[in-house]
């Protein structure tokens, strides 16, 4: 007879080892090559006219970047129960031509633990959509307050309960777009022809899949998915890669599969990013590959990516670089990176004064270094810390005080431009661009006396930065606004 104690111990010890598999670099790796099969395999070749857009952060983990040239930014926390919204931060308009230019577009993302779609998916583009297509409609007045015409949800992850408490939240979510008269609903109406934004969701087993698998043979057929004519629609195409399984369960494969595997990928990744993924995607590719063997490798990577960046001499280490005005550049600074005599050079040639935020950033020039770090200012705060985001507010004054005389009347026309730059691009950086777009800059950007500043202004210059830098999935966190605007409202 076993006895309770043996039967908690045994029940424990299955718990720890999935525990240990689900964490399990290689059986994450294994699983998301397996997820990015199924995307590669059976839902491009049906959608083959629509580009592929990669969901920041998880979705970048299933695409190869051969695949996409843009990305999208939709967080599920916009579309948790009560949390319902139409993201300012996130507005994603640069895949609007995108929609226009091919008639659709495939957003991917995956999810976990036995769930079939992500909240991303299932409601915050949905709702996303559901604003857009009633600024259209509004605009030629055929909404009539029916917004069950523009919001469309997946009935069988959604209940109808909260598909109605949705539309009830829409009037809301749209006039607060409104209010930013950042977006006309005219013109998007004549942009898409008088279509709408309609969410349409696969994922591995879903129906509309179906007619490309031979059932005998399990192979692909060559049908192509095509718009119905009678709708005047443009689809999303909202695919979830990842399949329902329990955690530690499944093993058929060849190891033990983790739905959704590459969300939090800083708990299991030791360092790996999408990026060095793909790059070195044949060193990943062999099952055979132990656990150690795995992390032997991603280490060895990550050494030779630190050393490749701490001696890189050139502009190439501030990739990407975006002008936001004439005299404001924009650029994402590698972390590690070391600025020596010749970069240093190359930088004050182009740049009147450069402002780095990073942890891990130096400055190592063998002469002039006093003069030299009164033009090459290194903060010591990270985009992605909450610490240095509340840091932030106390650093902003000095850094002002620091700048604002470039920005003076009598400045000579010919003065080179600022450059600012963090470890992200998207966060610490994008705070200092704000904070002097609404201190010196009209709402067309241009050059003005210090202005008063209050929500709306701050607000509208940020909705305005991020459609600037298309390119860019601008996300400055919430801590870091916050540090911004108690600055500019106080001063």
């Amino acid at each position: 007879m076993v006895s309770k104690v043996e039967d908690d111990y045994s029940i424990n010890q299955i718990h720890k080892d999935i525990k240990k598999e689900y964490k399990s670099l290689k059986n994450r790796i294994q699983s998301i090559l397996l997820d990015a099969r199924f995307l590669e395999d059976t839902v491009i070749p049906f959608f083959p006219e629509f580009p592929v857009i990669p969901n920041e952060r998880c979705g970048l983990w299933y695409c190869n970047p051969k695949l996409f040239e843009q990305t999208s930014y939709f967080k599920s926390t916009d579309g948790h129960i009560n949390q319902w919204d139409f993201s300012t931060r996130r507005l994603n308009f640069h895949l609007l031509p995108t929609l226009a230019q091919n008639g659709g577009i495939v957003i991917v993302d995956s999810t976990r633990r036995g769930k079939k779609i992500p909240d991303a998916l299932s409601k915050t583009v949905p709702i996303w959509c559901a604003v857009l297509n009633s600024l259209m409609l509004e605009s030629v007045d055929q909404l009539n307050d029916d917004y069950s015409k523009v919001l469309f949800v997946p009935p069988s992850t959604v209940p109808n309960s909260e598909y109605q408490r949705i539309l009830k939240k829409l009037p809301l979510l749209i006039e607060r777009l409104n209010k930013l008269a950042i977006i006309d609903g005219s013109d998007l109406y004549k942009q898409f022809n008088g279509k709408l934004l309609r969410p349409i969701w696969i994922h591995p087993g879903s129906s509309l899949l179906q007619s490309t698998t031979d059932i005998f043979t399990g192979e692909s057929t060559n049908d192509v998915w095509e718009t119905p004519e009678d709708e005047e629609i443009i689809p999303i195409i909202l695919c979830t890669v990842s399949y329902r399984a329990q955690d530690g369960v499944d093993k058929r494969h060849g190891f033990t599969y983790v739905q959704g595997a590459a969300d939090d990928h800083e708990l299991w990744s030791h360092g790996l990013n999408p990026d060095m993924f793909w790059d070195n995607i044949e060193q990943f590719n062999d099952l055979d590959r132990s656990e150690d063997l795995l992390q032997s490798t991603v280490e060895d990577l990550l050494a030779a990516k630190q050393k490749e960046v701490s001696e890189t001499e050139t502009l190439e280490a501030f990739n990407p670089l975006d002008m936001i005005t004439t005299d404001i550049f924009l650029g994402k600074i590698a972390d590690g990176l070391i600025i020596g005599d010749s970069l240093t050079s190359e930088l004050l040639s182009k740049f009147s004064m450069v402002i780095v935020f990073s942890e891990s950033c130096k400055l190592s020039v063998s002469k002039n270094e006093e003069k030299i770090t009164q033009r090459i200012v290194i903060n010591q705060l990270q985009s992605g810390s909450k610490k240095s985001s509340k840091a932030l507010r106390k650093t902003l004054p000095e850094l002002h005080s620091r700048i604002e005389p470039f920005f003076s009347t009598d400045k000579a026309k010919s003065e080179l431009p600022i450059l600012i730059c963090c470890n992200s691009g998207t966060d610490m950086s994008i705070a200092l661009v704000l904070m002097l777009l609404c201190k010196h800059y009209d709402l067309d950007w241009n050059t003005s006396k210090p202005n008063e500043v209050n929500k709306i202004i701050i607000r509208k210059h940020l909705t305005k930065l991020i459609s600037h830098l298309k390119g860019r999935n601008v996300n400055p966190s919430r801590a870091t606004l916050n540090s911004v605007n108690e600055y500019l409202m106080s001063n």
